[in-house]
């Protein structure tokens, strides 16, 4: 399900008042939303849609969000999109592994809107 009328988005977190508030923040900021409750479900999204970032929580059952953003990387057809991992936890072997798996930013939760609205808006601007 779709909302707002900018850049097409995904985001995938287990929580569904997670998906729903990122959801919301996002649709009021302009974009279009597509969310998936795990990892496994945004694949399928994706072979359909081409957003232009993904949101992703970290800890999911099935697919993390590191496994997720791997995976991502390693198709040659998503290449430009940009992906944000979500966490709440702010460690910094945490940040080591994402750089490594190739996160573009990581927000800790619980996430403040505007650095969240403004990483996002940076990211796609590159």
């Amino acid at each position: 399900m779709e909302d707002g009328n900018g850049p097409l988005v995904l985001v995938v977190d287990d929580d569904s008042r997670s998906r729903e508030l990122l959801r919301i923040v996002l649709k009021f900021a302009g974009y279009r939303v597509i969310s998936a409750a795990d990892a496994q479900v945004a694949v399928a999204l994706l072979e359909a849609e081409r957003p232009v970032a993904a949101l992703a929580d970290l800890m999911m059952p099935g697919m993390t969000g590191l496994e997720f953003c791997r995976w991502i990387r390693s198709r040659p057809e998503l290449e430009g999109l940009r992906f944000i991992l979500l966490t709440g936890m702010d460690a910094d072997e945490t940040r080591t592994e994402a750089r490594e798996a190739g996160v573009d930013a990581m927000i800790t939760k619980p996430f403040d809107r505007a650095e969240l609205l403004a990483t996002l808006a940076g990211l796609i601007a590159r």
